[in-house]
């Protein structure tokens, strides 16, 4: 950044500071007499001017002071010795009251060399600015070689001079907070800031100046990746005053980062093909084949001795999250015909329930099969597939042996097995019903019946003679009996 004490510093020029205020960065030098000439200004300027129409100003000083400060001018420069010998005291206190910078510029240098002085000042700038950039990129470059992101962002944070940290799209940090100063990144404000540009996709970017004991800081909240959902956001706290070397030393890092995170996604995604290979071919009964596989897929877990079979069915959404959970915690996982399936050892169910039921309100649902040894992983599978098709809202998560404590009514899917009682008893009134239940319930005594019911033990063999007519069935016949208690209990839950 140049400034006016910058230009005022250039040996030959012999320029005055009569007022010097902060003011905002120069940018570039102008020339003009009129009284007003705001509106041929951008700001950051320094206004050179003879004071040519301003002979006999007094009240005019303040307002011309006024206009110029408020259209954002870095500074006023008067020649004396053509309309005015010295600056008039009227300037110079309108100058101090309005905390604009006042130069005085001597009759021997011309406005040409001001502006030529300026000239080269901003161009040596934007020269350093453009090396300086290069450079940082060179450095975080070679930084970004490996599928390690860690080196990167400690590179930038060094740079910086601030705290990094690559975050999930939760807002939670998955490497760092980075950096000499690792507290001053807020990671509330994170969190908050990731959840308001998540939406917008790749191209949103979160810029946010705070106070804190340290001073201004900057957080910058921008995604990563090359298409599709951002999964991880990088998150940058610094001190508020960068550059534009600086910001685009954050821009060049978050498309590294982009690429280190896709060459990473690309290999975790080949991992994951592998594993979910192995895993078919284990409950297929073909360990060998699967520990092979799992040989070759890089920090793949090896299957258990003994195992328990997860099936999950979930949204794409809530299953990757899950399977992501699995892997961080150790766990042979992966995806099975549109399924997430994972060999658990016995002493980690418990754990894996948890993690499940934090999802179940978000449509996840799943089933743990029995414990067996790996060479039988396949009757594990399928017992957790009953498991999975016993589920419900209200218990979204079941074991085998709930299933199986149950009785067989529970290994019945509740919609084929109403279908098959409401089509087998669908003949019979109340009456015939009532009557075949109290007949079943007491082992084919219809004395019992009777006595049960308060009816004459005729009125009992005639019913029953009709359920059997009805039916096609014969009640002495242990299948019969065991297919109609069947399809009342199953109408009747």
């Amino acid at each position: 950044m140049v400034t006016v004490a910058d230009l005022v510093a250039v040996p030959g020029l012999g320029l005055r500071p009569v007022h010097e205020a902060g003011g905002p960065a120069l940018r570039w030098v102008a020339t003009s007499e009129l009284a007003d000439p705001t509106p041929f200004l951008e700001g950051g300027e320094l206004l050179l001017t003879t004071g040519l129409g301003t002979r006999g100003w007094s009240d005019e000083w303040e307002p011309y002071v006024e206009r110029l400060a408020g259209a954002g001018a870095a500074a006023l420069g008067m020649g004396v010795g053509l309309t005015h010998d010295r600056l008039p005291d009227r300037l110079v206190d309108a100058c101090r009251a309005r905390g604009l910078t006042l130069l005085e510029v001597p009759a021997a240098t011309t406005f040409v060399a001001v502006s030529r002085a300026a000239a080269e000042l901003l161009q040596d700038q934007e020269a350093t600015a453009t090396r300086l950039a290069l450079d940082l990129q060179r450095r975080l470059t070679q930084a970004a070689l490996g599928l390690d992101l860690r080196p990167l962002l400690e590179r930038l944070a060094q740079l910086l001079d601030g705290s990094v940290a690559l975050v999930h799209r939760d807002g939670e940090p998955e490497e760092g907070p980075f950096g000499a100063h690792p507290d001053r990144l807020d990671l509330a404000l994170v969190r908050t800031e990731v959840a308001g540009i998540r939406g917008q996709g790749l191209g949103a970017v979160s810029s946010t100046v705070s106070t804190t004991a340290h001073g201004p800081v900057a957080t910058v909240v921008r995604p990563i990746g090359l298409a599709g959902r951002p999964e991880h956001y990088l998150a940058v706290a610094a001190p508020s005053s960068l550059g534009d070397p600086l910001r685009a030393a954050i821009s060049t890092a978050a498309v590294l980062l982009s690429l280190a995170v896709e060459r990473r996604a690309e290999r975790r995604a080949a991992e994951r093909r592998l594993r979910g290979r192995a895993l078919e071919l284990l409950v297929a009964g073909d360990r060998r084949s699967a520990d092979v596989l799992l040989a070759v897929a890089e920090g793949a877990p090896p299957v258990p001795e003994r195992l328990r079979v997860l099936r999950v069915a979930a949204p794409d959404e809530v299953r990757d999250d899950v399977l992501e959970r699995l892997e961080d915690d150790g766990l042979l996982a992966g995806r099975v015909a549109g399924e997430l399936t994972a060999a658990l050892p016995p002493g980690q169910v418990a754990a894996v329930v948890t993690i499940l039921t934090q999802h179940a309100d978000a449509g996840l649902r799943a089933g743990i099969g029995r414990l067996v040894p790996a060479a039988d992983a396949g009757r594990s599978a399928e017992t957790a597939g009953h498991a999975l098709d016993r589920t419900t809202t209200a218990t979204p998560v079941r074991r085998w042996e709930d299933v199986a404590d149950a009785g067989p009514l529970a290994l019945i899917p509740p919609a084929l097995g109403h279908e098959y009682a409401a089509s087998l008893l669908a003949p019979l009134d109340a009456d015939l019903r009532t009557t075949l239940a109290a007949f079943l319930r007491h082992h084919g005594s219809r004395g019992a019946v009777a006595d049960d019911l308060g009816i004459h033990r005729n009125t009992v063999r005639n019913r029953l003679a009709e359920v059997e007519r009805l039916l096609g069935v014969d009640l002495d016949d242990p299948a019969a009996r065991v297919s109609t208690w069947l399809a009342l209990e199953l109408i009747n839950p």
